[in-house]
């Protein structure tokens, strides 16, 4: 945990700096800099994620895992966090299609932890997806709750893996070949977020054919 802290210090001045440079703050930058900028800063911005991720197993282990509730527009923060994966989605020339209701409402979550459960599972569907394919993302109301779905036309999860993904440092075998830097700890995280939040986990998968994720929360 400790090492992890340590390490997220400087990692958030360097992506604060790449982000300042993409900006135009220090200066005109040609196309070719624009690009290799914003290489570094995806994978500084992938970097960040993991550290949290390690920390939020580290608090998990250590009883230390807090939830902090408040009223939260879930809308709004996946229009953030879409943007801001669209330069991933760029890179691997996979397209992101968008889908909010017009009136989602409020709800009484913890912000970050939420934020951090919808990063990951947008940014599996993109990594885990062929180039040239969409990845469909929604948020709607559902009779009293909100429903967030990511669906891809991916790799998929073979059937006889389904029942251990939501384990702490599982990986399919497909998922292993496709993304050998993958840590194995999004989803399990992501499953203790939701159901610290009295929230239902949605999964669905077809091996070769692609997987639907997500998760219904309360209206409250």
């Amino acid at each position: 945990s400790m090492a992890s802290h340590q390490l997220r210090t400087p990692l958030t001045s360097i992506k604060g700096y790449l982000d300042m440079m993409l900006e135009g703050d220090l200066g005109k930058i040609t196309p070719t800099q624009r690009a290799v900028l914003r290489e570094a800063f995806s994978s500084s911005e992938r970097m960040v994620r993991l550290i949290n991720d390690f920390l939020n197993v580290s608090r998990l282990q250590t009883g230390k895992f807090n939830i902090d509730k408040q009223k939260i527009d879930v809308a709004q923060i996946l229009r953030d966090e879409v943007a801001l994966l669209k330069v991933v989605a760029d890179q691997r020339s996979v397209e992101m299609d968008l889908k909010i209701d017009k009136k989602v409402p409020l709800i009484t979550a913890d912000s970050e932890k939420i934020r951090q459960v919808m990063l990951n599972m947008i940014d599996n569907a993109i990594y885990y997806s062929n180039p040239h394919k969409k990845v469909i993302i929604s948020l709607k109301n559902s009779n009293g709750a909100i429903e967030f779905m990511v669906k891809d036309s991916g790799i998929g999860v073979p059937k006889s893996e389904q029942a251990n993904l939501f384990g702490k440092f599982f990986r399919g075998t497909n998922a292993r070949k496709k993304r050998p830097d993958g840590t194995g700890v999004g989803l399990f995280l992501a499953r203790k977020v939701i159901l610290s939040h009295d929230g239902e986990m949605i999964f669905e998968s077809e091996e070769g054919k692609g997987s639907t994720f997500g998760f219904k929360l309360p209206v409250r």
